[in-house]
């Protein structure tokens, strides 16, 4: 299959509706839309979700260079770079009309069988599907996932009970409206003066409908910040790494 028929590319519009008071579109909009063509991509390929089987999302990584704006159009790009040990790599990038890179993303993802939640083998036609469509060399700033730090964080900055709009078909806190909660525990002069320009979270166990979540955010540098998210039980379920670039002017 030739390069340019494993890589599909999707358009968008910077709708009123989808940006935050500055006129930026929302980082977690941005997240959700490159989740959807990545979505989109493998169901033309014979590899896409079923009522049986979905994509989880195990990690994720981006890296801004410029947020699009209100009332602009833009593009998201997506292909398959790899297959390893029963999950999958899914990159993404986002340019403007020009062509101009906007952002960029890896993203692993794991198949599950959606009634025993157990991982899906993928050497089978599912996985013979995706090595057909693999691009391991196209061109992306980043090479890999880039490692969460280690330092702890103790401090709980708030508990949050899952409510409906958190919750999945799946029953389960969305991976998305993790990464909203997060972003909303910085005040908002701080959302309106600085751009998250680097996020990498891993989702390591999933948060049921039913159980409270405890956030703890800690500062470990200038405009560097860590969030964990811990279950009732006291495990992690997901731990990311963020970091803020100031407004110019």
């Amino acid at each position: 299959m030739k390069s340019s028929l494993k890589i599909d590319r999707f358009p968008f519009y910077a709708e009123t509706f989808i940006v935050d008071a500055a006129g930026r579109v929302r980082l977690s909009t941005l997240c959700s839309q490159m989740l959807a063509c990545g979505g989109r991509h493998g169901e033309a390929r014979g590899f896409g979700a079923t009522s049986t089987l979905g994509w989880v999302l195990a990690r994720m990584a981006v890296q801004v260079e410029r947020v699009p704006m209100r009332c602009e159009r833009y593009y998201v790009e997506t292909w398959v770079r790899n297959i390893y040990h029963g999950f999958t790599d899914r990159c993404f990038r986002v340019v403007d009309e020009e062509g101009n890179l906007l952002a960029s993303s890896i993203a692993t993802f794991a198949l599950m069988d959606l009634k025993s939640r157990t991982s899906v083998d993928l050497n089978g036609d599912i996985g013979q599907r995706l090595l057909e469509c693999i691009l391991p060399d196209e061109p992306l700033p980043m090479r890999r996932i880039p490692s969460i730090s280690r330092t702890t964080v103790e401090e709980v900055t708030f508990r949050r009970r899952p409510q409906y709009s958190d919750v999945d078909i799946n029953g389960h806190m969305n991976s998305i409206r993790t990464l909203e909660h997060i972003l909303d525990s910085f005040p908002l002069s701080y959302m309106n003066t600085h751009i998250p320009t680097h996020f990498v979270i891993s989702y390591m166990q999933e948060g049921a409908a039913t159980e409270e979540l405890s956030y703890g955010i800690k500062q470990i540098g200038d405009n560097h910040y860590l969030a964990q998210v811990t279950k009732e039980n006291g495990a992690p379920a997901s731990r990311c790494e963020l970091k803020f670039t100031p407004v110019n002017g």
